[in-house]
């Protein structure tokens, strides 16, 4: 485990898709559950980027879906770590759909992820510590902090509908 801390922009990772019929929904955009899928590959590539070290998606915070995506438009989603706990971390992914002929480029999801870093035995194992880079970063890392420790401060509370 390497206990220097990592520049954000080390972790950031980019994953490019064109959008092809079997990707789509009944109305003819992409499938949630599809560009969800791929979003959460971006961020376990940074994740692992960052910590070197295997890592799990713990949750997924906040998932805004802001437009929709049509068969042939290419998708450009981001991942990049910008906090860090003691074992886990929270990534911030965009993605951007591109109509091809037209070169028009718009946000269609932006989401939350967070990880945990874990070991040969699957047991979390401590990550170097993420150095912010920009003002992005920072506002990133802000908010961040505030939904970690509202996470932590709601474990006690039932986290299931089974209760």
């Amino acid at each position: 485990m390497t206990t220097q801390a990592k520049k954000a922009s080390e972790s950031e990772s980019h994953l490019t898709w064109i959008v092809t019929p079997s990707d789509l929904n009944r109305h003819g955009t992409l499938f949630g559950g599809q560009l969800l899928s791929m979003a959460d590959r971006v961020a376990a590539m940074a994740a692992l980027r960052h910590t070197r070290q295997d890592c799990v998606t713990v949750s997924i915070d906040k998932v805004d879906f802001v437009a929709p995506v049509r068969n042939g438009y290419i998708l450009d989603l981001t991942g990049r770590v910008h906090f860090t706990a003691r074992t886990s971390m929270e990534i911030y992914v965009e993605a951007y759909a591109e109509e091809p002929r037209s070169g028009e480029r718009q946000l269609v999801c932006e989401a939350f992820f967070s990880f945990v870093a874990v070991g040969d035995d699957n047991r979390p194992v401590p990550i170097a510590q993420v150095e912010l880079e920009t003002e992005r970063d920072r506002r990133l890392n802000k908010e961040a902090k505030e939904r970690y420790e509202a996470r932590k401060a709601g474990r006690s509370k039932t986290r299931t509908a089974q209760g």
